[in-house]
């Protein structure tokens, strides 16, 4: 999948779940005037169609990757074959489609009390997880569009990371290169998102055995 490519238009049918193994995909909302923000994003922690699992039929967003990676796509209806026929598979579904709605909301409460540095910062921190470290590409308009806030805004935040050396930037090409330094420039938000994916670290059998 390539940056700025969309996966799903708002209020199709889902006819496929679609797991990123690299990348970041931005769930996108949009007024009649053009504006537009994030609502969520889903990284290698998810996926997309979390909406099947709670029993709707259609996205509710715009789906645009916002970073570039490969994805793995698996047709809805083996995923619903596969959540009625196996409990473990259910409950793993359960546990993200629980995990998401606490992203949501983190992001909601983000956007209203976090200032936009903060925003940014949190913003940073989860591609950094979901990146594994490493290098990604991302351009100062895509973060403003995702976060809804001004590219000069952006700007003038990477710049002062950039001097602070927290990261590295580049013709677009993003390193994180003191992640708790990083962390110390956004909020709580970021911090309860990945709460909320923690049980992902698991031992495995542990997962099984529900």
């Amino acid at each position: 999948m390539s940056a700025g490519e969309i996966l799903y238009p708002d209020r199709a049918p889902f006819t496929h779940a679609i797991f990123p193994n690299r990348g970041i995909i931005s769930l996108m909302g949009e007024r009649a005037e053009g504006t537009r923000a994030e609502k969520a994003s889903v990284g290698r922690e998810g996926f997309l169609g979390v909406a099947v699992i709670l029993g709707g039929d259609c996205t509710l967003s715009r789906s645009v990757v916002r970073v570039s990676g490969d994805v793995t796509y698996v047709p809805m209806d083996v995923m619903r074959e596969a959540g009625e026929r196996f409990g473990c598979f259910r409950y793993i579904l359960m546990r993200y489609a629980q995990a998401f709605i606490v992203q949501l909301m983190e992001c909601a409460l983000s956007a209203r009390l976090d200032q936009a540095q903060a925003q940014i910062a949190n913003w940073l921190c989860m591609a950094q997880v979901r990146m594994e470290g490493l290098p990604f590409g991302l351009t100062q308009d895509s973060l403003a569009e995702a976060l809804g806030v001004r590219r000069i805004t952006v700007g003038s935040t990477l710049s002062m990371l950039k001097r602070e050396g927290v990261v590295t930037y580049s013709r677009g090409l993003m390193t994180i290169k003191d992640p708790a330094r990083l962390a110390g420039f956004g909020s709580e938000s970021h911090l309860r998102i990945l709460e909320a994916f923690a049980w992902q670290d698991e031992p495995e059998q542990n997962l099984w055995m529900k």
